[in-house]
């Protein structure tokens, strides 16, 4: 049994952005429209579609609707993302009604995604997820982008989120670490290399004699050791460091609450 866990706030989107038509009536005139039917049928037959070429028995949609945890956490989050096209609520509520398409109050359908994933009794046999999300990459199993099934371990799925959370996310507009970029965050992690200050006195030039702050790196015990003293050398807290990894971190199952039917925000162990 196999299972595609589709993303369909991607996929709902992209189809309505292709399909849309701007009508241009004449003195400076101009509409937008969109054939919904269109973008429903189209959208069946590229979950079809996606079932045939990946030989799947069945998939499941995910969405997203509304103010998300992450939003609550952090104001700018999603804050510069641009409009979606013409009729995504009427698409959107089309899948859930009529096509069990799934979504949960006040996460995301990449965290749906990640908790069907990573949950071995809500979806029985081998589920992929398909998504172009690089964010996904920070679930372990199986996700199909760029034309090919890539499997993430536990821990690379680890070493990418963590590395989200240096980073930060422009597209999702949080800041991560200030001057990190993805080579430098990569690296930090992948040595285990953490930071450690002293004074540095200048023994030369028209500085001489004067006392700077001068970095060395050390080894940590932990990955998370890393986050914290990158986020410490910019001159952050472990607080900040903490509130960038829960906006990076797409929820695994043990993140989710059945029972309260609500996120259970990452704590360092």
């Amino acid at each position: 049994m196999r299972t595609l866990l589709i993303d369909g706030d991607i996929l709902v989107v992209s189809t309505g952005a292709a399909l849309e038509v701007e009508t241009d009536w004449g003195d400076d005139e101009w509409t937008l429209t969109c054939d919904v039917k269109e973008v429903k049928a189209t959208i069946l037959d590229t979950i079809k579609r996606l079932e045939r070429d990946l030989d799947a028995d069945a998939s499941v949609i995910t969405l997203s609707k509304g103010i998300t945890f992450r939003h609550e956490l952090y104001h700018g989050y999603k804050k510069g993302r641009s409009r979606k096209p013409v009729g995504t609520n009427e698409v959107k509520r089309w899948l859930i009604e009529e096509h069990g398409a799934k979504y949960k109050p006040g996460i995301e359908a990449d965290d749906v995604m990640g908790i069907l994933a990573t949950n071995p009794r809500l979806i029985k046999g081998e589920k992929i997820i398909v998504s172009q999300d690089k964010d996904m990459l920070t679930i372990p199993g199986l996700i199909y982008r760029n034309g090919e099934i890539v499997k993430v371990t536990p821990a690379e799925a680890e070493m990418n989120w963590l590395t989200q959370t240096l980073t930060g996310d422009t597209t999702d507009g949080y800041p991560g670490c200030p001057g990190m970029g993805p080579v430098t965050a990569r690296d930090a992690l992948e040595r285990r290399i953490g930071l450690e200050s002293y004074e540095h006195t200048v023994e030369r030039g028209k500085r001489k004699g004067e006392t700077e702050t001068r970095w060395k790196e050390i080894d940590v015990p932990t990955l998370w050791d890393v986050v914290l003293h990158q986020f410490s050398r910019a001159g952050l807290t472990a607080d900040d460091a903490l509130l960038q990894a829960r906006l990076a971190r797409i929820l695994h199952n043990n993140d989710y609450d059945h029972v309260k039917k609500e996120p259970i925000l990452w704590t360092p162990r």
